[in-house]
């Protein structure tokens, strides 16, 4: 039957049928920003290549309990010429978020770093997880499998965006994330691996970063140790969210948190509020967990094996499995918050399992969780720069030149002199989220900054001119 045959309405349905077909998971996209590669040359080791579109898009993906919803991520494009369009893409899952709205596709800190990875000749994909930027509901926190769908079904949705853009992906995947985005990693590249999955996707390698990945092991030493531990808040997450996964830990949360606990945690976890940080709980709660948990609740654990928190953990352990693609496991010996064990451990389980190509690497000894993210992220982007189809910049264009900028005294309070030696530019002062903070032309010469309304913390001075770049971290006292 021809399609001029049919009648008008039927027609209709027909073409909205097929194009809902050709794109299963894209909904929206918004354009959010454009960053400059000199803004996102920030973190020494990654260097930043490109200028980078910045897009929040939404898309159709499965709950907690496989029905349809609707979750948010960004995407970050590299704006190159016409002749370099083809990029390879990684996904980048992010750490622990307490905040509805603290999330990549909102412009928090693990955007930046979306857009830094983007810069360096990556299109990088963010998922913001269920429960967070624009889906409903309570994010159900280190919960492996809906990290895994929410992270696959961006990157189809990203895929159908980029039929709509002169850059391309290039059909290469690469899989990273950092603390709780270490294990979404993981639990990605799992899910990917058990579900045939790696083929479609384009999967060619993993680097998660500092994860619990042995949640029922390494991990849950914290809890049975009873030793202080930093992020008691991470517990009541923990307990919340598997209560909404499997509904097996309590009627009440008053049943397994103890008294005023049980009612003070509640504001912060009721899948709404963007006022409180995973900060404010930890400050408001005991860091011994036997302060914590209800006293049945936590002998019982101790002593039960069948213990439903047990089989919950168990579930979602993402460290005994045999990757087939090449994987690499960054942490740090020092770091308070992920027992590093978590790496070792899968490790040892993985290449017991035979896999070709695992290595857990200690990325900077002592160092703590906080001090872990760069040297592990850095490591990331060698590993992966080192397996990508890279696509070679415009011939002719000459890489920025990065220079030390000279300025005083350092640490400083009101006034700032900067030494240029070159006949003029433009200055950037940045917060460590990347936030530009000052601005301004700057002539050649010794030149005076008035830094009196900048807070006390650290900061990076930047100036360029043409393809010369100074940079200086300046502390504020």
């Amino acid at each position: 039957m021809k399609l001029k045959n049919l009648p008008l309405p039927l027609l209709l349905l027909l073409l909205f049928l097929s194009a809902t077909v050709k794109s299963q998971y894209l909904v929206n996209s918004e354009f959010l920003n454009f960053t400059n590669s000199f803004s996102l040359g920030f973190v020494p080791g990654i260097p930043a290549q490109y200028d980078v579109d910045f897009y929040r898009i939404t898309y159709n993906t499965t709950n907690t309990a496989g029905e349809p919803t609707i979750a948010s991520g960004a995407v970050a494009i590299p704006v190159s010429a016409a002749s370099c369009n083809s990029f390879p893409m990684i996904a980048y899952c992010h750490g622990t978020v307490l905040k509805q709205l603290d999330v990549p596709s909102y412009n928090n800190l693990e955007g930046f770093l979306t857009k830094v990875f983007a810069s360096t000749g990556f299109i990088a994909v963010a998922p913001d997880y269920l429960g967070l930027g624009q889906n409903p509901g309570i994010h159900p926190y280190v919960h492996a499998e809906s990290e895994a769908t929410a992270t696959i079904d961006l990157i189809r949705a990203a895929r159908e965006f980029l039929e709509t853009k002169p850059q391309q992906d290039n059909g290469e995947l690469f899989i990273t994330g950092y603390s709780q985005g270490g294990q979404a990693a993981m639990a990605t590249l799992k899910y990917a691996e058990e579900n045939d999955l790696n083929e479609e996707l384009g999967i060619v390698a993993g680097a998660p970063c500092s994860g619990p990945y042995d949640l029922s092991g390494s991990q849950a030493e914290v809890i049975l140790s009873d030793a202080p531990y930093s992020n008691p808040g991470y517990i009541v997450y923990l307990l919340i969210s598997y209560q909404l996964a499997y509904g097996n830990l309590y009627t009440d949360l008053s049943d397994i948190i103890q008294s005023p606990y049980d009612t003070i945690v509640t504001p912060f976890f009721d899948g709404v509020q963007n006022t409180y940080s995973m900060n404010v709980v930890n400050d408001t709660l005991p860091n011994q967990l036997s302060n914590l948990l209800v006293d049945s609740v936590y002998s019982n654990f101790q002593s039960n094996p069948n213990h439903p928190l047990w089989l919950d953990l168990e579930d979602n352990d993402t460290h005994n499995w045999t990757p087939q693609v090449p994987l690499r496991m960054f942490y740090c010996t020092g770091d308070e918050q992920v027992n590093y064990q978590n790496s070792i451990t899968a490790d040892s389980a993985m290449n017991a399992n035979g896999a070709a190509d695992v290595q857990a690497l200690n990325s900077l000894a002592g160092a703590t969780h906080g001090q872990c993210i760069q040297p592990a992220l850095v490591d990331v982007y060698e590993f992966f720069s080192g397996l990508a189809t890279a696509c070679d910049l415009v011939s002719g264009i000459a890489e920025n030149k990065q220079l030390k900028l000279d300025v005083y005294p350092n640490p400083a309070s009101d006034w700032l002199n900067v030494i240029i030696p070159e006949k003029g530019g433009y200055l950037i002062v940045q917060d460590t989220y990347g936030r530009v903070v000052m601005e301004r032309n700057i002539a050649e010469g010794q030149t005076q900054v008035d830094i009196s309304k900048l807070a006390a913390a650290t900061y990076v001075v930047s100036f360029q001119a043409g393809k010369i770049i100074r940079r200086s971290t300046l502390v504020v006292q």
